[in-house]
């Protein structure tokens, strides 16, 4: 195990496109640690271990495991996803089979529908009544974040809630 973390630092350091010295001012290492560690010529601390692991953001078997072991634990994960993804694809065909009961033309007006919903939920620019962006004092255009950001959603929370009461009262 511990003849596998310098061979395995330095693929994660290629893999990143980083020099050792990035590595080491990311870490906050000197860069003759680094050096040592990829040679194997000095073991290295568990705190130094876990910034490194932490810097990648990679499990513990992706600096100590054998090529072997890293490829079982990637295995795993791949097989954890295939679930995921399966159900997944299986709302996906649900759905293709309820939109093969959709005309043309109510598929392109969901579409812009869906197109209004998510540019809801994105940053802005706003615009003033002629269409012009606004600007900042440099004039830069001004991005503001999503529209959803300005939502009453606590009265919107308290309409819902009315509704419900109604509705409830209506059913009985």
């Amino acid at each position: 195990m511990i003849e596998n973390i310098g061979p395995n630092v330095k693929q994660l350091r290629k893999e990143h496109h980083l020099s050792q010295v990035d590595l080491a001012d990311a870490i906050e290492v000197t860069v003759d640690s680094i050096s040592k560690i990829e040679n194997g010529k000095r073991g290295t601390s568990f705190e130094t271990l876990d910034r490194i692991a932490r810097f990648f953001n990679v499990a513990p078997v992706d600096l100590l495991g054998s090529p072997e072991e890293k490829q079982l634990h990637e295995t795993a994960a791949i097989l954890d996803r295939i679930d995921e993804y399966q159900e997944k694809i299986e709302r996906l065909i649900r759905l293709r089979r309820q939109m093969l009961d959709f005309s043309p033309r109510q598929i392109d007006q969901l579409a812009d529908q869906l197109k209004e919903i998510f540019a809801f939920f994105q940053p802005y620019t706003p615009v003033d009544e002629d269409g012009n962006p606004e600007t900042d004092k440099n004039g830069r255009r001004v991005i503001r974040q999503s529209r959803y950001r300005d939502l009453p959603v606590e009265d919107i929370k308290q309409l819902y809630e009315k509704i419900q009461t109604i509705e409830n009262f209506r059913n009985k």
